[in-house]
């Protein structure tokens, strides 16, 4: 193009690294995917032990986190994708746990205790892992679970 190259918009929100509204989207995902973690496991702890409730919990959440994910946050509609999106969900949402583990461990018990009391330090270090899980995850998710600019256009 004459006088400098102008992308179109979709090209651009495809090459952009963060999509405010999707990034917005995708944190309502998380949260409601935890409400629904909670609600399951509550429910199912009228019925069962707590470990085969908080089981039942991840279960609900993660399902309602991926079928979220897909159609709310990067609005993937096509299903003929789906397996392939579900196994590289299962990916980095894999990845995304480890690391917030390690990240909250690392946060909480060896650095933060330094500084504030135990309570707050591993308060604080939850809080941070839960921040470094969700950037990652986005990004995960973004660029490998939904592909370069997530979802159908």
């Amino acid at each position: 193009m004459p006088g400098g190259s102008v992308l179109p918009a979709a090209e651009a929100k495809r090459r952009a690294p963060v999509d405010g509204g999707e990034f917005a989207r995708f944190v309502v995902t998380g949260v409601v995917a935890t409400g629904g973690n909670v609600g399951a496991m509550w429910l199912a702890r009228h019925f069962v032990d707590y470990s085969l409730a908080l089981l039942a919990g991840i279960g609900a959440g993660m399902t309602l986190s991926f079928l979220l994910t897909k159609l709310f946050a990067f609005r993937s509609r096509s299903w003929s994708a789906a397996r392939g999106e579900m196994a590289r969900f299962f990916v980095v949402y894999g990845f995304g746990v480890t690391l917030y583990w390690g990240v909250s461990m690392l946060a909480g018990q060896a650095i933060l205790p330094h500084l504030l009391p135990r309570q707050q330090a591993e308060l604080l270090g939850v809080l941070i892992g839960a921040g470094v899980m969700t950037l990652t995850s986005y990004f995960g998710h973004r660029f490998y679970t939904y592909g370069e600019g997530g979802g159908d256009e």
